[in-house]
């Protein structure tokens, strides 16, 4: 019997992971702060909506009309399904889709894994790697733009797999609907539109099927083509100039603020080769990027070695085109000179690729010595075991990690030289926090920036109407998140109230004047 239960938890362990994940989402989504773009993000949205059921063209004049909405039409079809109209349900929806469409794409990776190396521990691994990387999780409520994208990409990976082992019509149709969504949701979703015409066209001089996989390239390319329009409404005047002008716009983004890099304040456009490499690496648990980056090497050593071996499909051009995934994108940033900021949520999306190189790495392992995979298993999942502490630790300000070398540094190091919170989502708290201390019916607060304005949508309409926003001569609190201001405010320093802290770094901070 005991036997029985464990191989029924062994089969359905990521169900299971799952299943948790999206209990413990149900208690906590609602803790959450509003981001800095989230009410263009749903603006957005509500444009497309409005061209698409109600014949408005404001859409055609509106200033982010080359962004996809794939994700951000159905969340404001669910909005108004519900028959929502307060701020903070709006957006705390928004915050609990948002995620559980993550959860949904951890759970792919876990079939991915499992799909291509016959293993439940090294997919339960890799789901994990995904979980429990502390700012991708907490970005997973409030990030609609990075997180979806990223989500889709994984779902992506899954159906490209089983596409080409399967080669059948239906598959590729499949696989076209789901990449015509992800490029909708970012125009670097070409990138697997790209690679997958190139396997195929590979698969065509090197095999037989001439004919099959002639009809395979033309079904893949009609269904993510015809999918990319339907779901785009911005494409639908003019498909080809339409889609152009927004690939030329995502290549050189039209933001030119500054951004805290390395104890400097560094206009986007100026940023070196650096900046993505560097976000990456301090912000990622050590052990993942060891694996990661061992898995990278051991693949393009075998490349280098047999390259032949990669021709045929198999786990080794899976896990090279994996490579690529992770790579590629890196290297186009660099070359086009991109304009990036806000750390390095925009290249979220080359995670799920860098996982999918740890897992190879381990599975490497498995196959050399058993003495060092156990050692390794025994890292991973001590590992796990801390960035979960962590993360429980400092919720819901968890998205403010920086791994172990970072932590060892002198307090306030992060804050002066690394943006933390750019997207003010800690000013929920801090004004939770005003409200509970201070039984006036009326408190003047102040804020640093944008997000302070919006957090107020995120309380409830009795705490709403106690909050007045004023200038800061008026004000009596004034709550900070630091950005483009990471010194310390000197001249408040006998105002010092209270403050949110992750690993002596402060994230958000209230004076209090009167």
């Amino acid at each position: 019997m005991k036997n029985n239960n464990f191989n029924l938890v062994q089969q359905n362990i990521g169900l299971i992971i799952l299943i948790t994940a999206l209990i413990i989402a149900l208690f906590t989504y609602e803790k959450y702060g509003m981001s800095w773009d989230e009410p263009m993000q749903r603006k957005t949205g509500e444009i497309n909506c409005n061209y698409i059921f109600s014949n408005d063209n404001s859409l055609l004049t509106w200033q982010d009309r080359d962004y996809g909405v794939a994700f951000e039409v159905p969340l404001i079809i669910i909005e108004k399904a519900l028959n929502l109209n307060d701020s903070r349900d709006i957006f705390t929806i928004r915050h609990l889709v948002t995620h559980c469409f993550f959860l949904i794409s951890c759970y792919f990776l876990f079939l991915l894994i499992d799909y291509l190396y016959k293993n439940k521990l090294l997919a339960t691994v890799g789901f994990l790697f995904l979980l429990l990387h502390p700012q991708i999780y907490a970005h997973s409520f409030f990030n609609s733009k990075d997180i979806p994208f990223l989500s889709m990409l994984i779902i992506c990976l899954y159906y490209s797999v089983k596409a080409f082992d399967e080669k059948s019509t239906l598959r590729f149709i499949g696989l076209g609907i789901c990449v015509g969504v992800l490029i909708n949701l970012r125009v670097m979703g070409v990138l697997i539109l790209l690679s997958s015409l190139l396997v195929l066209v590979i698969d065509l001089i090197t095999t037989k099927e001439k004919k099959t996989n002639i009809k395979l390239i033309a079904i893949f390319l009609i269904s993510t083509c015809l999918t990319l329009y339907v779901t785009w409404p911005f494409l639908w005047g003019d498909p080809f100039k339409n889609f152009v002008f927004t690939f030329q716009n995502m290549a050189r983004f039209r933001w030119e603020g500054k951004v805290l890099f390395n104890g400097e304040m560094i206009k986007a456009t100026k940023l070196d080769w650096k900046y993505i490499p560097t976000w990456f690496s301090i912000t990622t648990p050590v052990i993942y990027l060891l694996l990661g980056f061992t898995g990278g090497v051991l693949l393009i050593l075998r490349f280098i070695k047999h390259p032949k071996e990669f021709i045929d499909n198999s786990i080794k051009r899976t896990n090279l085109i994996f490579l690529g995934y992770f790579l590629v994108p890196l290297i186009a940033v660099i070359v086009f000179k991109s304009v990036l900021y806000d750390g390095w949520r925009q290249m979220y999306f080359i995670y799920p690729p860098f996982i999918l190189l740890c897992i190879y790495s381990v599975y490497y392992l498995i196959n050399k010595s058993k003495r060092i995979l156990n050692l390794t298993l025994v890292c991973i999942f001590g590992t796990f075991i801390l960035t979960l502490t962590s993360m429980i630790r400092f919720f819901p300000l968890q998205g403010f990690y920086f791994n172990e070398f970072f932590y060892a540094s002198s307090p306030e190091y992060l804050r002066k030289n690394f943006e933390m919170d750019y997207w003010g989502v800690s000013y929920k708290q801090s004004l939770e926090y005003i409200l509970k201390v201070d039984s006036n019916p009326s408190i003047d607060v102040s804020v640093g920036n944008f997000p302070g304005y919006i957090n107020v949508d995120m309380l409830t309409y009795e705490e709403r109407t106690r909050i007045n926003i004023v200038s800061r001569d008026s004000a009596t609190y004034f709550i900070t998140n630091y950005r483009w201001h990471p010194l310390d405010y000197n001249e408040y320093k006998n105002f010092k109230f209270h403050s949110f802290s992750v690993e002596r770094n402060t994230v958000s901070q209230i004076f209090k004047f009167k």
